[in-house]
């Protein structure tokens, strides 16, 4: 009974020391919101913003959480064995002997990896690896699109609210004009409502043009990683800079050349064809090899061999037809990326040169022209030379100027981003100083 007793302890104490051991360890995590406010109470130039936006960032965030779980995937493939080696241990007696002899064995059991699966494993892992990357690469170009229209969209409103600023003192000092001359009988009822309408028409649009600066800051606040109560000013001059593109066939080119997400869905084509090579390896089963000493009848033995499962009832037709599907669904989704991606740059192309053409016949100096006109229609009514409805009607062309002249700067903007999305980063709009 004494021996059965310490045969046991030795078992259940080998047992013990193989197993392997857990620890509990805590990471420090630096929080990011004293560096926010910081930024967030003063003007950033487009570099600061952008710095910022990639620290802070939930998606990009969220991206590389992804990135380095695959990395720990990439690990786990990169093992020596399919398994860590098994240790057995076990015991008999023979109570039917005169000395009640202690019979005992031990046994190391290794599984190897067979059909290059390992190879092939750590292949598919890299290959997804690499995918993942490349995503994280294009979310950085489309995040940097993303800043850069935010950024530029609140340089376009706060001059949008500039020139708004300006059309309401126009218009005031037009319903002025135009309310002392039907004070003097020289104009009629009519004409001052008209002065008194543009005149709200012009603060209308003032008002609207301050909503839109909170709401372009709002939106920056958004791509930065921020709360929308910290939102930022930010430094530097709208810089519409109307550069001539390479042709159409070269952009594309380049787009398919330099785009991640084009280079991901190829990494993920050959993730999946290793793991379609993998599948077909199944049915050569990894091979078990063991060695045991054992101690019995006071006589010592040693020996090793080799195990395998045989792929009778199980011939993993399943898997190999779900790796094939695999692959060719990401084939598909390849090509229709390609596909994509043209349909995007011929699109943002057509986009781009639209508000160039546009901005051409409604530039600044156009704006400017409306405004001068206005003012000399203004004075030509204080000296009798012009009707209040010319007056009127200037003031009408102005408001409708202004309207289309910022339109199309939001156009533009808009379409640069597509520009810069489209093509990967191959082109994109900076700031004048």
């Amino acid at each position: 009974m004494k021996k059965r007793l310490l045969l046991w302890v030795l078992i259940v104490s080998g047992v013990l020391n193989f197993m392997p051991s857990a620890a509990a360890t805590a990471g420090e995590s630096v929080s990011l919101d004293e560096y926010q406010r910081a930024k967030a109470s003063q003007a950033l130039s487009l570099r600061e913003a952008m710095v910022m936006a990639f620290e802070n960032s939930p998606v990009l965030a969220l991206r590389r959480a992804a990135v380095s779980i695959q990395e720990a995937e990439l690990d786990h493939a990169n093992r020596w064995a399919p398994s860590n080696p098994e240790l057995e241990l076990s015991g008999r007696d023979n109570p039917n002997e005169a000395d009640q002899s202690l019979n005992y064995e031990v046994r190391v059991t290794q599984e190897v990896w067979m059909g290059n699966r390992g190879d092939l494993g750590q292949s598919r892992a890299q290959d997804t690896l690499t995918a993942q990357q490349q995503e994280l690469e294009f979310l950085k170009i489309a995040t940097k699109a993303r800043v850069r229209s935010a950024y530029f969209k609140i340089l376009l409103a706060q001059r949008e609210l500039e020139t708004a600023t300006r059309a309401v003192e126009l218009m005031q000092r037009t319903k002025d004009l135009v309310e002392m001359s039907v004070k003097r009988g020289k104009q009629t009822r009519i004409e001052l409502n008209t002065a008194v309408i543009g005149l709200a028409r012009a603060k209308n649009q003032k008002a609207e043009a301050a909503q839109k600066l909170s709401q372009a800051k709002i939106d920056l606040t958004e791509v930065l990683g921020v709360p929308p109560s910290e939102a930022v000013g930010v430094t530097g001059e709208l810089n519409v800079a109307r550069d001539n593109l390479p042709p159409t066939n070269q952009l594309v080119a380049m787009a398919q050349r330099q785009r991640s997400d084009l280079k991901a869905a190829a990494a993920k084509i050959a993730a999946n064809e290793s793991g379609l090579e993998l599948a077909k390896s199944l049915t050569i089963p990894n091979l078990k090899v063991f060695g045991f000493y054992e101690r019995e009848e006071r006589s010592n033995l040693f020996g090793a061999g080799v195990s395998m499962p045989l792929t009778v009832f199980h011939d993993y037709s399943g898997e190999k037809r779900k790796a094939s599907t695999r692959l060719k669904i990401s084939e598909l989704e390849a090509e229709a990326l390609r596909l994509a991606t043209e349909r995007q740059v011929v699109s943002a192309v057509a986009r781009y040169e639209s508000a160039v053409t546009r901005l051409r016949q409604m530039n600044e100096l156009i704006l400017e022209r409306s405004e001068e006109t206005l003012q000399l229609m203004q004075k030509a009514l204080q000296t009798g030379k012009v009707d209040a409805s010319d007056v009127l009607a200037a003031q009408d062309n102005l408001l409708s100027v202004r309207q289309e002249y910022v339109q199309v700067q939001h156009d533009y903007i808009d379409a640069v981003q597509a520009l810069e999305v489209s093509t990967g980063g191959a082109l994109s709009m900076s700031s004048g100083s």
